[in-house]
Order: structure tokens, then C-alpha cells, then sequence
């Protein structure tokens, strides 16, 4: 396996002013507004250019990039532990998956090209990652022939170590059952929470819960929406999960409404008060900042990109249009806070 370390001084900089936080600086304010931000989020463009954005003035900020990161950032491959950030980028010329952590405080970066088990193709991606607290490794889901489709090769539930990046295949093959797409996924403790499709589709995909403990497999129930939900996230709780469900024959351009799912009774509840709003990738997770005890989620209204905010403990909710968004694409996911 190919590991090398990474260490350009300006994004240590930047990446350490990012999280780190004194006694001597003040809130952001916007220019004549009165706004103040008391969070900034950090969003992460498939190209690894990062962005600060305010919580309440909605300001965007260039503030340089993760090094080695190309074009294909897989954002549901995304993930972080207390320490670090993991974010898998996918290449087709030679076809290799590369893994890069980078040091939340100082900003160091490293990266690896995986080295997957003999049995996997030669085109295997990592479409999810997810950190397994109780385990302190990573939890992933790979696919064979990534660039095609109606294929039915393996779909495998692995584990990886953080540390030297080895690879640990499961028990689990989703393409068995059927599925060859996966949008999102959310781990609570031991139990893998899956958006999955049999087709192209993601109006048609289940919801899966893996317990990885017993390497088994349920299609959840859903009562209460007719096309499902993506761009799952959760709070720290084993109760509910927060997303988006897609709206049916809509006139709006990708149009979602965001939603709870409530596991232990498989009901769905939608967020009321919620003006007309879009996705602008299926493929991710929502982000939540468990300081300020709120989902974030950028989404597209009325011609522009908003952060949308959302507290499951109050139900309050916000949209919030961006400023200075014109270097934004719908390529980009939040994947960090800091509190200002």
C-alpha cells in the first residue's frame, strides 16, 4: 500500500484557525447587517476546495483546499472521527481509490491508495464511510465495475483501519438482495443505516438496517411517504433519523422535502413550514452539529444555494441564502463546524 504524509504549510494553517478557536476572537459579522454568526461550517467541494460558511449570515468564504484531491470527491465517503476527517475520492485512468485523513487541528493530511482483497475487480469504489466509535475503525460499503450499471457484482459491507488503511472484507453482499445503488448511510452504535436502490432510481430505494454485529439485514418499513428519503443523518440518538424525501411528479427541479424517520415505529413525519426546496446531490449524508444541536444541509431555493437549519429537539427551522456562493456547485457537502 502507498501511504505518504502531506504536509503544506498554508492549509495547516488554515485548517488549524479552522477549528481551533481563542480567547481573543470575535464573532463573524456581516458588513451592515448586524448578522453574527455563531457557527461557522466548513463545506467540502468535490474538488477538495474548502469553504467557511456563516451559520446565520449565510457568508461564504474560499479558504484553500485539501492537497491531492482532484475531482471525484465520493461525499457519502465522507466521515470523521474525534480527530480526523476521512474523505475517499474515486479515479477511472488508471482506476485506484484514494483515502485521505487529514488532522482536524493541524491541518496535517495524509493519503493511501486501497489496496482491496484479491476476489474484488479491478474497478472497485468505496461508495460510503462511516466512523465506528465503539470500534475506533471505519465502516464502509464498496462496488465492484463502478462504471457500470445493471451489473449485479458484489456490493460488500467492509471495515477499514484508520491508521494504515487495510481493508477487511464482511460477510455481507448487498447485490444478493437485489440492490446496485447506494445514496447514504448513517451508523448508530452497531446498526448501518442504508439508502439502497435496485435501479437508477432513488425515488425507489429502501431503507436498509445492517446489524453489524450479527452480518444481518432488514428492509425497514415506511409509513407515511411514498418515495422514501436520502441524505440521511442523526443526532447521536438510536431513535430517529433526519433526510430528504424526494417529491413525485414535481415541477421542481429535484425537489425534497426534508423529513424524520422514526425507527422504532417506521413512520415518517415531514418538517412542516419548510419553504420549496431542492437537493442538490442525493449522494451524501446532512451534517449535524451536535454544539448547536441542529441539522445543516445545503439545498437550492428560489435560484440560489440556502443552508437550511434545523433543530429536531424544537422543531425550529431556517433557510438562510448564501452570499458570495457564485464559486459553490451542486458538488459540495458540509463536513465540519467550528464555534465562533
Amino acid at each position: 500500500m502507498l501511504l505518504k504524509s502531506l504536509r503544506p504549510l498554508l492549509i495547516m494553517v488554515l485548517l488549524a484557525s479552522f477549528f481551533s478557536c481563542s480567547e481573543d476572537e470575535s464573532p463573524e459579522e456581516t458588513e451592515g447587517s448586524e448578522i453574527v454568526d455563531t457557527y461557522s461550517y466548513l463545506a467540502l467541494r468535490n474538488d477538495g476546495t474548502l469553504f467557511t460558511i456563516g451559520n446565520n449570515s449565510g457568508k461564504v468564504v474560499e479558504m484553500g483546499n485539501i492537497p491531492g484531491i482532484e475531482f471525484n470527491t465520493m461525499f457519502n465517503a465522507v466521515t470523521s472521527s474525534g480527530s480526523e476527517n476521512f474523505i475517499y475520492e474515486h479515479r477511472f485512468d488508471p482506476p485506484r481509490g484514494i483515502i485521505y485523513a487529514w488532522e482536524k487541528r493541524s491541518g496535517e493530511t495524509r493519503s493511501a491508495i486501497l489496496d482491496y482483497p484479491e476476489q474484488f475487480g479491478d474497478n472497485t469504489a468505496l461508495l460510503s464511510l462511516d466512523w465506528d466509535e465503539e470500534n475506533q475503525n471505519l465502516v464502509g460499503i464498496t462496488r465492484e465495475n463502478m462504471e457500470q450499471s445493471n451489473h449485479q457484482k458484489p456490493i460488500m459491507v467492509v471495515s477499514i483501519n484508520p491508521e494504515n488503511f487495510e481493508i477487511t472484507t464482511g460477510e455481507i453482499d448487498l447485490s444478493t438482495k437485489g440492490y446496485e445503488n447506494i445514496y447514504s448511510t448513517s451508523l448508530i452504535r452497531q446498526k448501518l443505516y442504508v439508502v439502497a436502490s435496485k435501479t437508477e432510481r432513488v425515488t425507489e430505494a429502501d431503507l436498509l438496517e445492517i446489524e453489524l454485529d450479527q452480518n444481518s439485514v432488514e428492509v425497514l418499513p415506511r409509513q407515511g411517504i411514498a418515495t422514501g428519503f436520502t441524505n440521511i443523518g442523526n443526532s447521536g440518538g438510536t431513535t430517529t433519523l433526519f433526510g430528504f424525501s424526494p417529491v413525485a411528479n414535481s415541477s421542481y427541479m429535484a425537489e425534497v422535502r426534508p423529513v424524520i424517520y422514526n425507527i422504532e415505529t417506521g413512520t415518517v413525519t415531514e418538517v412542516s413550514e419548510v419553504p420549496r426546496i431542492s437537493s442538490l446531490n442525493f449522494a451524501h449524508k446532512t451534517f449535524y452539529n451536535g454544539e448547536g444541536k441542529e441539522f445543516v444541509e445545503l439545498v437550492g431555493a428560489n435560484n440560489s444555494i440556502n443552508l437550511l437549519k434545523y433543530n429536531p429537539s424544537t422543531g425550529d427551522q431556517e433557510l438562510i441564502k448564501l452570499q458570495n456562493a457564485d464559486d459553490l456547485s451542486s458538488l459540495i457537502s458540509i463536513i465540519a463546524v467550528r464555534e465562533l
